[in-house]
């Protein structure tokens, strides 16, 4: 018998696969971590030809955006540096460099002001450093556009117009905390340097510096730029005008003056003067606490710096201006603008003819030869859109968007009507408003103080909502009162304070709140006293102090509709456009500046630093003005400026009767 045994079959074994196949993923695993790890060289002079054609052969073909706003400056730094980058390492940016992007962010955060985001273009920044900029000319535009910010910066420093939000726990130590590289110098030009230990040393901000450049890497070698060997005297000295037998005025003695209250006059810095012409700026005010006082001021208004501008705002101005826009609606030169994207520097687009057209006719451009013609938004053009945005109330960013657009398309004529209807308006007032007067334009959310016709000070303000309409008022100033106190009004009583107290009476008790009874008595806010409250048998009150609603100073301005002008504590209302958020007072961006130039002839010291004393604490301090100031609350959405030039403003109440002009 035989049997049939198949043959086994062979196998393969797989271990050599395996291996192989691991084998070929460790060496592509090594070949990539490799590669990561390699930083693509950039060639020492690789962006010479860009940096050459942008400054010197064809600054129209620069590509972004947002402009070089130093380009003398900026050109200079990069001849010297043989046209190299200065704040990259290869494709990165430098320690340098980030050190100045923090500072400039720390700097705009201390100073909220559209220009400055775009002067340092910070938006530019934030918009093209999401990714590290691999392609060349990117690297190359965004390294001019530092160099710019720091000259920006730099300068703004130099003048002391920057003042950099500082570290609640340290009001004097600014940025310290963040790491921040501050601009600092000796004698002649600017420089980027450490961070010193030294307070001081970053409170100075800028002086001059003269140093060379080194030939190394662009982050050696920039030292800023030299403004020359001239030297001059940055010392800052000013000292308040002191007069004898001034008398204070306080409410213990309801107005009675106090005789044996005498407090010495303050010494500030002085506003700086040569023979340079520089802008006035506001200087730093010193911390109270550098004369032994113990007070260090954190509302940062900063010295009262007089200005000296004409006042203008006469109906005749006006009158004249009438014709010309008659005249401009009768020559059919001007047209709508067509709808289209938003429009903004280095555009190119067939609307941006019709734009510097428009423009031309408004006299906000200035052009001349074939630029008339030309597609593409150039600087001209981006300096005539913001001088537009001045003159209306915008945001000055140069960027024609919806709300610009919209005023723009405002015709002629309704224009004209607009105009007439203010001059009505200036002409209920009198001709000669006085010698010494304070007009707040409520749809130009603007306080202007003038003496002899010139503008010595102006704020920003907050002006009634829509609900809450800011009436027209003449009158005049009564009273100061320093840490005043705020008896609720029965309307706001009871629709809001009422039921807050209700709902958590010890936190309202924390704030100030207490209800009044008929002998002027201050009761706690239990149930029975808050229904009493209800009833109209008590009043409500907030104690004067840091919560007070009212904030640190109130002027009682005599008028049958209850309103104020005082102080707040929402300080960031004023860093908005539109500012109508109160219930019908006007609040003040500046209430001790105008406390102090308001007080500078009555009897007393009334010197800065004595303001500052007034305005800490609890106690409430009552000032009768003797010298008559008068207060003008006027709603005008058209005027002249003392330079002659034409301003809009929005009619946020619906006054003027025209559709086209409520936003």
């Amino acid at each position: 018998m035989s049997y049939f045994i198949p043959e086994r079959r062979k196998r393969k074994s797989a271990l050599p696969l395996i291996f192989l196949g691991s084998l070929c993923v460790f060496a592509l695993y090594y070949a990539f971590t490799a590669n990561q790890e390699t930083v693509p060289v950039l060639p020492e002079n690789a962006v010479r030809p860009h940096l050459v054609n942008w400054l010197e052969n064809n600054p129209d073909a620069w590509p972004a955006q947002d402009p070089i706003f130093n380009p003398i400056a900026v050109r200079r730094i990069y001849r010297r540096t043989d046209y190299r980058l200065l704040w990259f390492d290869n494709y990165s940016l430098s320690d340098t460099a980030n050190d100045l992007l923090k500072q400039l962010t720390a700097s705009s955060s201390g100073n909220p002001s559209s220009m400055v985001d775009y002067r340092y273009h910070l938006g530019y920044f934030d918009r093209t450093l999401r990714d590290t900029p691999q392609r060349l000319q990117m690297a190359a535009v965004l390294d001019v556009l530092l160099t710019d910010a720091f000259i920006s910066y730099a300068q703004d420093t130099q003048l002391d117009k920057l003042r950099p939000k500082a570290p609640k726990h340290h009001p004097r130590l600014r940025l310290r905390d963040k790491h921040i590289t501050p601009v600092n110098a000796t004698e002649g030009g600017f420089q980027m340097v450490s961070q010193r230990s030294d307070t001081d040393t970053l409170l100075d901000g800028l002086q001059l510096a003269n140093n060379s450049y080194s030939s190394q890497s662009g982050r050696q070698y920039f030292r800023g730029y030299n403004r020359g060997s001239k030297t001059v005297n940055r010392s800052r000295y000013y000292t308040q005008r002191s007069s004898q037998g001034r008398q204070v005025y306080s409410s213990g003695s309801r107005y009675a003056p106090s005789h044996n209250a005498r407090y010495s006059t303050r010494s500030y810095p002085r506003p700086y003067t040569s023979n340079r012409s520089y802008p006035r700026v506001m200087p730093r005010f010193r911390s109270l606490s550098d004369e032994g006082s113990g007070l260090t001021p954190s509302h940062g208004e900063g010295l009262y710096v007089e200005e000296n501008t004409p006042f203008g705002s006469d109906a005749q101005a006006l009158r004249e201006q009438l014709a010309r826009y008659r005249n401009m609606a009768a020559s059919g030169r001007w047209r709508p603008l067509p709808a289209g994207p938003a429009m903004t520097l280095g555009a190119k687009h067939a609307n941006v003819i019709h734009l510097r057209n428009m423009l031309t006719v408004y006299g906000d451009y200035y052009g001349f030869g074939d630029d008339i013609n030309s597609k593409k938004f150039d600087q001209r053009l981006h300096n005539a859109v913001v001088r537009f945005q001045i003159r209306h109330g915008l945001k000055p960013d140069g960027i024609v968007g919806k709300q610009t657009r919209q005023r723009m398309n405002i015709s002629p004529s309704a224009r004209a009507r607009i105009i007439e209807t203010n001059i009505r308006r200036r002409e209920k007032l009198p001709a000669n408003l006085g010698n010494r007067f304070i007009q707040v334009n409520i749809p130009g959310y603007r306080l202007n103080y003038v003496e002899q016709d010139r503008v010595k000070l102006s704020m920003n303000v907050v002006v009634g909502k829509k609900v809450h309409q800011t009436p027209e008022i003449n009158t005049r100033v009564a009273r100061v009162v320093f840490n005043p106190t705020w008896t609720v009004p029965r309307s706001i009583l009871v629709s809001e304070i009422l039921p807050k107290a209700r709902a958590n009476p010890h936190g309202m008790e924390n704030l100030g709140y207490r209800v009044v009874n008929g002998s002027g008595e201050y009761l706690p806010l239990n149930s029975q006293n808050l229904k009493r409250a209800a009833a109209g048998g008590f009043l409500m009150r907030q104690k004067g102090g840091e919560q007070n609603i009212l904030g640190r100073i109130k002027f009682e301005i005599p008028n049958s509709d209850d309103i104020y002008l005082h102080d707040t504590r929402a300080k960031s209302l004023f860093s908005l456009t539109d500012r109508d958020y109160s219930h019908g007072c006007v609040r003040l961006e500046k209430p001790r500046q105008l406390a102090e130039v308001l007080l500078q002839e009555e009897p007393g010291d009334w010197s800065r630093y004595r303001i500052e004393q007034l305005t800490t604490g609890d106690d409430t301090t009552e000032v009768r003005m003797s010298k008559n100031v008068k207060v003008y609350l006027t709603y005008w959405t058209a005027w002249v400026d003392g330079q002659g030039r034409m301003h809009f403003r929005p009619d946020i109440y619906g006054k003027d009767g025209l559709a086209a002009n409520q936003f």
